[in-house]
């Protein structure tokens, strides 16, 4: 007995497949169009706050920072502890400790206990970067950070 396939059915699947992945495309676009990411930049300086759509974080304080001096070849790179505070609506949040290593560009972390909502806040940078020689005041210490809000539609 041979078995033979009627050729007329593949092109109507392959019109199904086409409809069915167009779909489906049409669907992952429109949720991407549902949230807006809006991106505030800030260099504050020590004690100083940035304020964000009624949200503040302030820059408190340089608990730690033993990075290696940039005149110096060290075995280990160091890192700096900073302490911020989170306030909303002028009602403070409660406090964090970010630790940022000397080989890191930038550290990234979750405000999302503080707020609830989806915002991410990433540490640039802590400058001035460690030298022999010169020792840091805690009044030249600046803070360069970014952050991320995911606004839903």
């Amino acid at each position: 007995m041979k078995l033979t396939y009627n050729n007329s059915i593949f092109p109507v699947l392959k019109s199904a497949l086409l409809v069915l992945s167009l779909f489906l495309f049409t669907i992952s676009a429109s949720a991407q169009d549902e949230a807006e990411i809006k991106t505030y930049f800030a260099e504050t300086q020590l004690g100083e706050s940035f304020n964000f759509n009624e949200r503040t974080i302030r820059f408190k304080e340089v608990l730690v920072d033993s990075r290696c001096p940039s005149d110096v070849t060290c075995v280990r790179a160091g890192e700096a502890k900073i302490l911020v505070e989170i306030f909303k609506d002028e009602k403070s949040l409660g406090q964090e400790i970010i630790t940022v290593g000397a080989n890191l560009n930038s550290f990234k972390t979750s405000l999302a206990k503080f707020f609830g909502e989806e915002l991410d806040i990433e540490f640039l940078s802590l400058s001035p970067y460690p030298k022999t020689s010169r020792k840091i005041k805690a009044s030249d210490y600046q803070l360069k950070l970014k952050v991320t809000e995911r606004v839903e539609d």
